[in-house]
């Protein structure tokens, strides 16, 4: 039996989502951005579209901050929200098996890269980058200064 919700869940196609191989970071900035690499073509996520004002909140310092200590406490408070709201997909990992189910579940969201993490976060908020025209990309957007992965 599936699992009903007070709102009707949004689903998003995650074929947008892309990674950079061989792409190089330096001082926090990305210096060369690498080959992008489309990693969840036809590969899809299922949403509930609210944000809390504490997941606002932690989303806002996720992209200001700057010390690795407080960089990761937001990124565990923010793995937390998507395990919330994410609550189905047909990802796949690098070898094309299928993820575990994300919701409720925060600790698949720290196996992904960063720039899939920075994915799930603006199309969460309803800004994949096919909903975007013209602009930049999420991993171009948010620059981080440690591996979440």
């Amino acid at each position: 039996m599936e699992k009903k919700f007070k709102i009707p869940l949004k689903k998003i196609d995650s074929s947008d989502c892309v990674i950079h191989v061989n792409q190089k970071i330096q001082d926090g900035k990305i210096t060369e951005i690498g080959e992008p690499v489309k990693i969840h073509e036809n590969e899809w996520i299922q949403v509930l579209p609210i944000l809390s004002i504490k997941e606002s909140l932690a989303l806002g310092l996720f992209k200001q901050s700057t010390d690795e200590i407080e960089l990761t406490q937001a990124m565990d408070r923010m793995c937390d929200s998507l395990s919330k709201r994410i609550v189905n997909w047909n990802w796949t990992d690098m070898d094309s098996s299928p993820l575990p189910k994300p919701h409720k579940n925060p600790d698949v969201f720290k196996e992904l890269t960063n720039e899939e993490l920075i994915y799930l976060l603006t199309a969460t908020l309803g800004e994949t980058p096919g909903e975007q025209k013209n602009e930049l990309s999420p991993s171009q957007d948010i620059s981080l200064t440690t591996q979440a992965n």
